[in-house]
């Protein structure tokens, strides 16, 4: 009696193992279709902007010391290259959406 309780028990963790491998896959596929598309959706590098301090500036609506002051604290995160700060707009689009997720936007 002891060695069928104890089949059972082994059975049952087996079919609860994997329920969860099969979920974990169905979620591996989705995240690997996700990236997938994401890089689809990405332009080459050549083919992208850059944008200047000056017309992310305008494009946002804040002064000079603001953005000098977003560098500072991070929430811009400029390439420099040419010793001028370029921006890929992508990156400003998720630099906008995390400030509008902390509450600051």
């Amino acid at each position: 009696m002891n060695l069928n309780f104890f089949l059972n028990t082994v059975i049952n963790r087996i079919e609860k193992l994997t329920e969860t491998l099969t979920l974990l896959c169905r979620l591996l596929t989705i995240l690997i279709r996700a990236v997938k598309a994401k890089r689809r959706r990405n332009p080459a590098l050549r083919e992208r902007k850059l944008w200047t301090h000056m017309e992310v500036i305008a494009y946002l609506g804040i002064s000079l010391s603001t953005y000098k002051r977003r560098v500072k604290e991070g929430v811009l995160k400029p390439m420099t290259l040419t010793g001028d700060d370029r921006y890929f707009e992508e990156d400003l689009l998720e630099a906008m959406e995390e400030s509008r997720l902390k509450g600051k936007v």
